[in-house]
C-alpha cells in the first residue's frame, strides 16, 4: 500500500468512529460498535501463531441492496506482528497465501455458513459476492502467521476493500486472533485463539479504501509505524487524551443515586450509574453483572439496549445515562441485587485497575390488576460476544476463530456477549 500517515489508522482504532453497523448482530455485543477496549492486545506468552481477518455487512438501518448481484474486492490483506525489540515482520500477505471464507450468519448463530463465490482477478485481489441480509462475509489467509513465542506485543492488519454497486450499503471491518500455534484448533472458551480485537466499521464505496486494525495504542504506532506508514504531527489520536498521564492504570470510580429501585412491569426508571476517572489516558468500561432475564438496559448515547446476566458498557454509554426496563410478567415480588464494577485499561501498557463494586437492589413487584404502569421516574413504557475467531469447520488452516463466533455465539452471552465478538474459528 502507498505510504500514508497514521491517521487513518488511528482513527479507525478509537471508540466511536464507525461509520455505520452491521445488520444482525445483536447491539448488546461489544464489536457491534466497532472498536472497543476489550481485546487481548498482546498474546499469551506461549503462543507462535496469529490470523488476521476481515468481515462484510449489510450496514443497519440502511436501504436494502437493489442488486442482489453486487459483489467486494480484496486487495493487499497483510499482517505484521510487532516484536519486542522494536521491528515490524510481515507474517501473512495476500500476494502469497490465498484468502479463504464464507457467508456466515450474521450472528454466528451454530457457526452455520454457505460457501461464497470467490474469483481471483489477474491482479492478485480477490472478487467475493457481498453478503445478502441474514449473513456476512467472513474471510482470512488460509495460512496462520508464524512467530517466535515471547518475542511479539502487537499485531497490526491492513486491507483495501471496495464494492462495484454505489447502492450496496455494506460496512466492513478488520480484526486479528492470536493462536496457540499454526494448527492449534478450536476449544470451547478461546484459550487456544483469544482475540486480539476488531476495527471501527468502514462504509464501502465503489473506490478502494485502506482498512486497519491494530492492538497498539496512538503512541506506541508514532513512535513506531508499521511499514508503509510515517509519523505525523497531523495525526490525531482521538479519543484519547495526554493529561494526566499516568505509568499504569488508575482505578474509576463509580456511583449509584440510588441503592433501591422499584420498577413496575411495562415501567422504566433511571438506573442512576455515573462513573468517573482521574486519568483521562485510560480506556474506561463498565460491568454490570445480575441482570434478570425480564430486564433490559438501554443507553441515552445511541440507542443500545442490553440483556443478559453480564453486560459491558463504555463509558460515554453509561455517563449518557441508563434506563432500566421491566418486563415482568410473574405474581410475586421479584428482586434482583445488580453489581455494577468500573475498569480502567492504560491503552500504552494494558495495565488493568478496577473499581469497588456497587450494588443496585431492584424489585420487580407483580403487575396491578388494571394492567402494568410506569415506574418511579415518570417514563413512558416501551431490549456478547468476543473477536470473531474462525477455525472453519471444513479444516481452514487460517482464521479458524470466527466460524467459533458462530459457535459461541450459542456464546452470546462472554468476549462474546460478555465482550468482544462472537468468533467464528479461523
Amino acid at each position: 500500500m502507498a505510504t500514508s500517515s497514521l491517521t487513518d489508522v488511528i482513527n479507525q482504532n478509537a471508540l466511536g468512529n464507525s461509520q455505520g453497523y452491521p445488520l444482525g448482530v445483536p447491539t448488546s455485543w461489544n464489536w457491534y460498535q466497532g472498536w472497543n477496549p476489550d481485546g487481548q492486545l498482546t498474546p499469551p506468552s506461549n503462543f507462535t501463531s496469529v490470523t488476521g481477518w476481515g468481515q462484510i455487512y449489510p450496514q443497519a438501518g440502511a436501504p436494502g441492496d437493489s442488486n442482489p448481484s453486487a459483489s467486494v474486492q480484496i486487495a493487499n490483506f497483510q499482517t505484521y506482528v510487532h516484536l519486542t525489540s522494536g521491528a515490524w515482520v510481515q507474517v501473512q500477505n495476500q500476494s502469497t497465501d490465498s484468502i479463504g471464507g464464507a457467508h456466515f450468519l450474521a450472528d454466528f448463530s451454530g457457526n452455520s455458513s454457505v460457501a461464497w463465490n470467490e474469483t481471483t482477478l489477474s491482479d492478485g485481489s480477490v472478487s467475493v459476492d457481498a453478503p445478502q441480509s441474514g449473513y456476512n462475509d467472513h474471510f482470512w489467509p488460509d495460512a496462520r502467521g508464524t512467530y517466535a513465542p515471547g518475542t511479539v506485543d502487537g499485531v497490526f492488519v491492513e486491507a483495501s476493500m471496495k464494492t462495484d454497486n454505489p447502492n450496496a450499503n455494506l460496512v466492513a471491518d478488520l480484526g486479528a486472533d492470536w493462536w496457540l500455534d499454526s494448527g492449534a484448533g478450536w476449544v470451547d472458551g478461546f484459550s487456544n485463539n483469544p482475540g486480539a480485537g476488531s476495527s471501527d466499521w468502514v462504509k464501502l464505496t465503489t473506490s478502494y479504501q485502506n482498512l486497519y486494525f491494530t492492538s497498539l495504542s496512538p503512541q506506541q504506532l508514532q513512535a513506531d509505524p508499521p511499514p508503509g506508514m510515517t509519523a505525523s504531527s497531523s495525526a490525531t489520536t482521538p479519543p484519547i487524551t495526554t493529561s494526566p498521564v499516568t505509568s499504569g492504570a488508575t482505578a474509576p470510580v463509580v456511583s449509584v443515586a440510588d441503592n433501591t429501585l422499584s420498577v413496575q412491569p411495562g415501567g422504566k426508571v433511571d438506573l442512576g450509574v455515573e462513573v468517573s476517572t482521574t486519568d483521562n489516558n485510560d480506556v474506561v468500561s463498565v460491568n454490570i453483572q445480575n441482570l434478570a432475564s425480564y430486564e433490559t438496559i438501554t443507553d441515552n448515547l445511541d440507542g443500545h439496549t442490553f440483556t443478559g446476566k453480564n453486560i459491558t458498557l463504555t463509558a460515554a454509554e453509561v455517563e449518557s445515562g441508563l434506563t432500566l426496563q421491566s418486563n415482568y410478567t410473574g405474581s410475586g415480588d421479584l428482586t434482583v441485587t445488580l453489581a455494577v464494577t468500573a475498569t480502567g485499561k492504560d491503552p500504552s501498557t494494558g495495565t488493568i485497575a478496577t473499581s469497588a463494586t456497587k450494588t443496585i437492589t431492584v424489585t420487580d413487584p407483580p403487575a396491578t390488576a388494571g394492567g402494568s404502569s410506569s415506574s418511579s421516574g415518570g417514563l413512558d413504557h416501551n431490549h456478547s460476544f468476543a473477536l470473531l475467531s474462525q477455525s472453519l469447520a471444513g479444516g481452514v488452516q487460517g482464521r479458524a476463530d470466527l466460524g467459533q463466533i458462530a459457535t459461541a455465539a450459542s456464546h452470546v452471552s462472554s468476549w462474546l456477549n460478555e465482550s468482544l465478538l462472537t468468533r467464528p474459528q479461523h
